[in-house]
């Protein structure tokens, strides 16, 4: 049961109960579709480990590109069938894995790359670039003062990370909107910024109360690895065993598959609540199904 349909303008706190009763009234269809896009990660994870283990390890660069890339492909490949899935159930119709996936595959390489480069490519990008600025600006400032340059360090990390963050959240929607409306990347950019217009605020609460909560799960499943005491320093840097790297592995997998689509289903509510409030989604859904239900059934025709 998914319950009726919601469709009316929602408060930050009524869209995160939507979003927690969508995930609980569907968690089997959520957590497979999360599961079923991080397997792949997770073998490429338990390989490199088994190949470290027998001493046929490839180099450590490589490794962590090939995991990373692995990793943003099954994000994007995540966000695309749940953000169909949530779509179906959100609109009171009939949702499964299969049929999410199904309907996702159409649009499923344009999701992943518009993905990737929203998520990844540009923040980094912009997190570059005005760290450098500011640290072009501080560094010179600080050295030979006392403390000065860790200061100056913290400064420059937070205005990266800062910059970054504030140009995605007017580009949060990019994957509800690539998947929903069949848009390309600069469209899909363009039609988020006006949805999420007066509403970015919003968004960042919403999206640091998820992230905090998928975080706290995913560490709570590799907690074994570093209670027994997995981890430790080798030269200053922190090392795992390879045990240890197995189950944060898997750990990381499990708090994934579980929390990780709380996000992608808090994100396609937003989406919903921003066409009802900005175009009378409501309404125009409203009438589509009044003029579907209006329609006369076709006369059958005796043989």
């Amino acid at each position: 049961m998914t319950g009726s349909i919601v469709l009316r303008p929602l408060s930050t706190s009524e869209l995160l109960d939507r979003t927690f009763f969508l995930y609980r009234n569907n968690f089997v269809i959520f957590a497979s579709i999360a599961a079923i896009a991080q397997l792949p990660v997770l073998a490429l994870r338990l390989g490199n480990s088994a190949l470290i283990i027998t001493e046929h390890a490839i180099s450590r660069p490589l490794s962590v590109l090939i995991i990373l890339s692995g990793s943003f492909v099954a994000m994007g490949v995540s966000h695309a069938a749940t953000v169909v899935a949530v779509s179906d159930v959100h609109l009171n119709r009939k949702a499964g894995i299969r049929s999410a996936y199904a309907t996702a595959r159409r649009s499923m390489l344009r999701a992943v790359w518009i993905s990737s480069v929203v998520t990844v490519a540009i923040p980094m990008g912009i997190a570059f670039l005005g760290a450098g600025g500011i640290g072009a600006i501080l560094i010179p400032m600080s050295l030979g003062r006392v403390g000065a340059v860790p200061v100056a360090s913290g400064i420059i990390l937070l205005t990266g990370i800062g910059l970054a963050c504030y140009w995605w959240l007017a580009r949060a929607l990019v994957v509800p909107v690539t998947m929903l409306e069949g848009t390309g990347l600069i469209d899909s950019m363009a039609r988020s910024k006006v949805l999420t217009q007066d509403r970015r605020s919003r968004i960042f609460v919403i999206c640091l109360l998820v992230v905090a909560l998928t975080y706290a799960v995913t560490l709570l499943f590799q907690f074994p690895a570093y209670a027994i005491g997995g981890l430790h320093f080798v030269r200053g840097e922190v090392r795992s065993s390879h045990w240890a790297a197995a189950i944060i592995s898997v750990g990381e997998f499990a708090g994934g598959s579980l929390v990780g689509p709380l996000l992608t289903i808090a994100l396609t509510l937003v989406y919903y609540d921003s066409r009802v409030r900005k175009e009378g989604f409501d309404l125009e859904l409203m009438m589509s199904n009044l003029a579907s239900a209006a329609e006369p059934e076709p006369a059958s025709t005796a043989v």
